[in-house]
């Protein structure tokens, strides 16, 4: 796996459940997936790591061009943080002069590894 691997949002796909998932195979990290996936309907009540693990591919990072049969393709394609930095030709939020934006306030909707994401990437605007 690459040393640092990070999202336009400013997630470091090296935390990520799903990118683990699907780029290490890890099952402590399908089993901690489960309670969101059963949420969202994506696996039975009854069902555990293992189902996780069989829609795998999750995520191969916002970046990768090749997304198509990832399971999370729609959102991937559909992301408007992404799209704004393609626009922009910026690497990630944190090279924006712009940021915190009302787009990416939206985003971070109380999430905290949203809300981690947002540090990180304000450290890096303030170093730049």
């Amino acid at each position: 796996m690459e040393k640092h691997k990070m999202a336009a949002c400013g997630i470091d796909c090296n935390e990520c459940g799903q990118y683990k998932v699907t780029m290490l195979q890890d099952m402590a990290e399908a089993e901690g997936l489960t309670g969101w996936f059963k949420s969202q309907g994506w696996i039975g009540a009854d069902e555990g790591a293992e189902a996780v693990m069989k829609l795998a591919p999750l995520c191969r990072g916002c970046w990768d061009q090749n997304n198509a049969d990832v399971h999370f393709a729609a959102v991937c394609a559909n992301c408007g943080i992404r799209a704004c930095c393609e626009g922009r030709r910026l690497n990630h939020c944190g090279e924006c002069a712009d940021l915190p934006c009302s787009r990416y306030d939206a985003w971070i909707d109380g999430l905290e590894h949203h809300k981690k994401a947002l540090q990180h990437l304000l450290s890096l605007k303030a170093n730049m």
